[in-house]
């Protein structure tokens, strides 16, 4: 019993420390490729320096320590799928603190937001990836989405910050603040909802800057990203005849 929890201590410990080995390359010029060296600017070794530092702070890295790296990988899935689902119960269960809400909620949007980062600017150039990574990221990217409108329904409705425009009446229903939730990342801004204090008007600032960054940004890189993806199962891809 003993030396199986130790294998899996220094088993999760190596992919842990990897992480940081993967900064020490990135500064050695050795990353993104190893046989070439080049030089990135001070600016992107920060920028990437910054988002693995966050991505190695992530819960999902309670993955490490499962015995292979397919068992891993499904538990990252469904890291994403659970706290989707965490999520709308919260909107519509908000049995915790709101000071608890605001934490949770807030992780979540870094950690997700980070995730989708170190896809464009870290994991795109591991030699393992391809088609199978890039189809399996946009999935996740759609319920990493749909978890940016519930986690800000969320913080609209316990911040008690929105209400309707024609009158003073803060919304008060989940339903409420996930319409508004939808309005805003989606940028249609019907106007019959609208912030009634600062952290409503921030906050509604932040919604759509996720969305720009989760759809216009990323998905953007991915479809791009097919045309460099040459090799799959170890074979040159072509187009069957």
């Amino acid at each position: 019993m003993f030396r199986t929890l130790k294998e899996t201590l220094k088993r999760g410990g190596a992919r842990w420390i990897k992480e940081y080995k993967l900064i020490a390359d990135i500064w050695k010029d050795r990353y993104p490729l190893k046989q070439k060296k080049i030089s990135l600017s001070i600016l992107e070794k920060i920028f990437m320096t910054l988002i693995i530092f966050i991505r190695s702070l992530s819960l999902v890295n309670l993955g490490n320590f499962l015995r292979s790296y397919k068992a891993s990988s499904e538990f990252s899935e469904f890291y994403v799928l659970g706290w989707l689902i965490f999520s709308g119960w919260l909107l519509w269960n908000p049995f915790l603190p709101a000071l608890f809400l605001y934490l949770i909620i807030g992780y979540r949007l870094i950690d997700g937001l980070n995730y989708r980062l170190s896809i464009i600017f870290i994991d795109r150039y591991q030699p393992s990836w391809g088609l199978r990574s890039l189809n399996r990221s946009l999935i996740l990217l759609l319920l990493n989405y749909c978890e940016i409108i519930f986690g800000f329904a969320i913080l609209y409705l316990n911040s008690s910050s929105i209400g309707y425009s024609n009158t003073t009446q803060i919304i008060q229903k989940p339903g409420e603040a996930l319409y508004f939730s939808v309005v805003t990342i989606t940028t249609l801004g019907y106007g019959d909802m609208s912030p009634m204090t600062s952290v409503g008007r921030g906050l509604a600032l932040l919604e759509p800057l996720f969305g720009f960054i989760l759809v216009a940004l990323v998905i953007g890189v991915f479809l791009t990203g097919v045309r460099d993806i040459k090799e799959l199962d170890g074979s040159t891809l072509k187009e069957e005849k």
